[in-house]
């Protein structure tokens, strides 16, 4: 009998919410489709409950919302269009114990969420949605679902779903096994024992799309009754319905307004970017001159084209590193540091041959350097482009004109320009964020960092990096030694206390080529902010092959925490340390992959994947994760080492040309195990940009 009545009153809210959305259905009429948009957790949903389907792919979006006594943040990627990636760092609870009397919160906790589109929406069928929440944490948030959702004629989109966990403990049809608790007091781990298993709770939703510019408003009937939040908080749902109406500022900012549970009112914000919609910020460049036909006369004798196409490659930021000529050849080659496509600085450096180079030479070869190394070749024939340089697509007729090897180890007969460029220094803010505590979230520190760079000769660079901290709260930092393992990792906060005046890294490195397709360093020095010592690497790399291999070995001492010129014993580091690695660019979607495989700083030994989308405008956004034979309890809190990446071009932002970016790494927990020394400069990074792959994927840029 209570069951029936409980099932009526359900009923009976459902067809008064439908009834009330449909009252707007004498305006529907075809206009642009209702949008994804994000629920308070920053997943495609309404208010709590997901919906089916996706954000644009590639869309990277960040979400802040706040409803009663809970504080959910969450940075989101859709890596390709049919799945779907959350980072989640939540403060939850309002009773005055653990963490509310420094943050205002009970408690903290950080989760991933995954979701996979089966099947898109149909004439006649919805589109279909599976997810995993909370696959990775302490298990606090954990629950399944499978989602439905249809449009209907592009102003409203009915939402059906099942749940498990916490989406399955309200509204219950159903189950479908025993549920185990997953979880732990290390937290991190990833179990698979429990998914889809338990009570099944149902849920659903309706949204709408107003009349009213960019505005849609939404109701659902939530099926998670928040027990779980019992220890932390006495504020729980008195109802399952809850409201939204959000509002599209713009493309990359939505803010939305909630009633959630019968008790709170909610406010969230979400700030969006897509790499794919991004070109390059060039527009108030210098226009590049035309591709000559004929050079110019009378600059011939006495080999003055030669200084006068140094000259005229220096305005467009293009550094002339060796120049020389054989037969009907001319070659060329050039560092770019300033150019974000390799394929743009190469059409710049062609450009300007053209202009001075005699006419008897019908042959341009230019090869793109790092560090005076050769890397990647490209050769043509100037009277070829000349005949197709003003046709609609000819960049793409160029193409079919131009051979792209590997460049030789050694190029005989070149004149080098060891003057250009030798010395350069670069003095720039910078700033450091230290996050995921639960007494205080957010450290930050802000300072200037001087950077010194001196090319001895081609391959042999000295470097330094050394800065102080201005403004910074890194000195409360208390948080320290974790696990068992030896400590490589976990006294970081011993050195990111210090505020004075201190060297990040100072070194000697050696690149080199073996042969045409095999690359070595020699580093020594201070490496990073910890460490100190030898480390050598190699790498098989065939610019037209999307596989390489290589291997590094280090020999390392701790450095002192003040971070000058001392060092320090740390008991158990394993000084020698190494890993075999392998690359792979998959081809789809431009997705890159490496295997680490060796031993870590703290002894263990194991393997590290890292998977990343390297977008052809510079934009990288990818993870990694490590698993050792050090077990969980071993590592401690975190289980395992694992994090997120993501790397900003400043190209794609501002109107102007440039290499620089920002890079930033976020890891949950920072352990020991797994950890690998830190290094600038490392081979597989310095050349991957450089490849004919790359020169590909940007070849649009060729003639800009």
């Amino acid at each position: 009998m209570y069951f029936t009545n409980r099932l009526h009153k359900e009923i009976k809210y459902k067809l008064c919410l439908l009834f009330l959305l449909i009252l707007y259905n004498h305006s529907i009429s075809l206009c642009s489709e209702i949008t994804v948009k994000s629920n308070l957790d920053g997943s495609p949903g309404i208010v709590e409950v997901p919906i089916s389907g996706s954000f644009d792919d590639g869309q990277l979006t960040f979400s802040s919302s706040k409803f009663g006594p809970y504080l959910k943040n969450s940075l989101s990627f859709q890596a390709i269009p049919n799945a779907f990636i959350k980072f989640n760092y939540e403060g939850m609870g309002d009773k005055n114990i653990l963490y509310y009397g420094s943050t205002g919160y009970t408690t903290w906790d950080r989760s991933i969420d995954l979701r996979f589109n089966l099947s898109n929406e149909k004439l006649f069928l919805p589109s279909l949605t599976v997810g995993i929440n909370d696959i990775a944490g302490t298990g606090r948030n954990a629950s399944e679902y499978i989602v439905a959702s249809k449009d209907f004629k592009q102003k409203i989109r009915y939402t059906v779903g099942l749940g498990w966990g916490r989406y399955g403990s309200k509204h219950i049809i159903g189950n479908s096994g025993n549920r185990v608790h997953r979880g732990g007091l290390e937290g991190g781990q990833i179990s698979l024992d429990h998914l889809f298993r338990g009570n099944i709770g149902v849920f659903g939703g309706i949204e709408y799309k107003t009349n009213l510019k960019n505005i849609i408003l939404g109701a659902e009937i939530a099926s998670d009754n928040y027990k779980e939040m019992a220890d932390y908080t006495d504020k729980l749902p008195i109802s399952s319905i809850n409201y939204s109406a959000k509002y599209k500022i713009s493309e990359g900012i939505n803010l939305g307004a909630y009633w959630v549970h019968g008790n709170s009112a909610g406010i969230q914000i979400n700030f969006s970017a897509n790499p794919l919609s991004y070109g390059t910020g060039d527009y108030l460049e210098d226009a590049p001159e035309p591709f000559y036909s004929l050079p110019l006369p009378n600059i011939h004798q006495n080999n003055v084209y030669r200084d006068k196409l140094i000259e005229d490659l220096l305005k467009y930021s293009i550094r002339t590193v060796s120049y020389g000529e054989k037969k009907d050849e001319a070659i060329i080659v050039i560092a770019n540091n300033h150019y974000q496509s390799d394929a743009q600085s190469i059409g710049r450096t062609l450009r300007a041959l053209s202009k001075f180079i005699p006419i008897d030479i019908s042959t341009f070869t230019v090869i793109i350097s790092e560090l005076g190394i050769p890397i990647t070749q490209i050769s043509l024939n100037r009277h070829d482009v000349s005949m197709i340089i003003d046709a609609p697509n000819s960049e793409i007729l160029t193409k079919k004109i131009t051979k792209i090897n590997n460049a030789p180890k050694q190029i005989e007969n070149l004149n080098y320009f060891n003057d250009q460029g030798k010395f350069s220094w670069l003095l720039r803010p910078y700033y450091r964020l230290h996050l995921f505590d639960p007494n205080n979230p957010v450290y930050y520190d802000f300072g200037p960092r001087l950077y010194l760079n001196y090319i001895v000769k081609p391959g042999f660079l000295l470097r330094s990096t050394t800065e102080k901290s201005m403004v910074s709260t890194f000195d409360e930092i208390w948080r320290g030694e974790k696990g068992q393992l030896p400590h490589v990792r976990t006294e970081l906060k011993k050195y990111l206390n210090v505020q004075e005046t201190r060297i990040r890294d100072l070194t000697a490195s050696s690149y080199y080529k073996l042969n045409n397709r095999t690359y070595g360093r020699f580093t020594l020095g201070y490496l990073e902010s910890m460490y100190s010592g030898l480390s050598t690497e190699i790498l098989s790399f065939n610019d037209s092959n999307k596989f390489a291999i290589g291997a590094e070995v280090n020999y390392v001492k701790a450095r002192e925490f003040k971070q000058l010129l001392g060092h320090r014993d740390v008991k158990g580091l394993s000084k020698v340390n190494g890993h075999v690695s392998g690359y792979w660019d998959t081809g789809y979607k431009n997705y890159f992959a490496q295997v680490d495989i060796g031993q870590y700083l703290a002894g263990d030994k194991g393997g590290t994947l890292t998977v990343s989308r390297r977008f052809p405008n510079g934009w990288n956004i990818g993870g990694f994760f490590t698993l050792t034979d050090a077990s969980f309890s071993e590592f401690g809190e975190g289980s395992f080492d694992k994090g997120i990446f993501l790397k900003l071009p400043f190209n794609s932002i501002i109107p102007y040309n440039t290499r620089s970016f920002l890079y930033e790494e976020i890891r949950p927990i920072q352990g020991d195990g797994g950890s690998r020394v830190k290094m600038e400069g490392r081979l597989y990074g310095m050349l991957e940009s450089r490849t004919k792959n790359n020169l590909n994927k940007s070849w649009a840029m060729l003639w800009r």
